[in-house]
């Protein structure tokens, strides 16, 4: 039987590739179709990238909340089993196995594919075809980021100035998860009520 520190070496590895695979997958699904869609639409002006990126990273917000809250929180689903998982496994020598948000490469080429689709259909809809390479951009940002900063403070290594925070705010959800769905940057929180500290209950 493995020891204690050999589950944890085993894990991390685990976790790690995990965490590259998907870092890998979000770089593609954002980067393909923006540049498809820039050579394609784009006026090339770094105004409209930038304001894509704005929106992309406003949306991947939106989406992390909606995901965390209402996918791996309130649903039956496969996510909301592994995620439970997560929450049960804090402070074992396996949980390095089960921090990522977002399980497989598959999933985030999934989430690219359900949020791009509107994404683009209401860009060109409302006459904003110049935006969704930026958008693209931003969700694969976002996505990298969020994840790269949850295994940091799971795994209590170095965080940025600016998110000392973070740690006690993500561990806080963990004491009670019927609050705080945003990793770091709290803004559907507050705009949704949950930046406090909810009430003290079972992991679900």
């Amino acid at each position: 039987m493995p020891s204690p520190i050999e589950l944890t070496r085993n894990a991390v590895q685990h976790g790690r590739d995990k965490k590259r695979n998907n870092a890998i997958a979000a770089i593609l699904c954002g980067a393909v179709p923006a540049v498809v869609l820039g050579l394609r639409y784009s006026s090339h002006s770094w105004s409209s990238w930038l304001i894509g990126l704005i929106v992309g990273l406003i949306w991947g917000n939106a989406f992390e909340y909606a995901y965390h809250r209402w996918l791996l929180h309130e649903s039956r689903s496969s996510h909301a089993a592994s995620h439970r998982e997560h929450h049960v496994q804090i402070g074992t020598p396996e949980q390095a196995e089960y921090v990522a948000l977002i399980t497989s490469p598959v999933n985030i080429a999934l989430l690219f594919l359900i949020n791009g689709l509107p994404a683009v259909l209401i860009a060109f809809l409302v006459g904003l075809r110049q935006l969704p390479p930026g958008i693209f951009v931003g969700w694969a940002v976002y996505v990298i980021t969020t994840e790269e900063v949850h295994w940091r403070i799971h795994m209590d290594e170095w965080l940025p100035p600016g998110l000392g925070f973070a740690r006690a705010y993500h561990m806080s959800h963990h004491d009670r998860p019927n609050s705080r769905y945003n990793v770091f940057l709290p803004i559907f929180d507050c705009l949704f009520g949950n930046a406090g500290r909810g009430k003290s209950e079972l992991p679900v």
